[in-house]
């Protein structure tokens, strides 16, 4: 979407916007950018800086650790 372009519907009326994010307790947490298409409505967010930088800062952010096997996965 970052390109202008509607990875869904493939319209090209997409609205763009940044906010910050609020975690609770006065405690503001990462900006985000927000676009939206102007045909289907489909959004997508996109954290602005280092995802690096913010698990080190944000106490609540943790990486995902892939777990191998299950039923569904091969």
């Amino acid at each position: 979407m970052k390109d202008g372009r509607c990875p869904k519907c493939g319209g090209s009326r997409i609205a763009r916007t940044e906010f910050v994010v609020y975690m609770g307790a006065g405690l503001s947490g990462p900006t985000m950018e927000l676009y939206a298409c102007s045909t289907c409505k489909y959004c997508e967010h996109f954290l602005k800086g280092s995802v690096e930088e913010k698990v080190k800062i944000l106490d609540s952010w943790k990486w995902v650790q892939r777990e191998e096997g299950g039923p569904f996965r091969q």
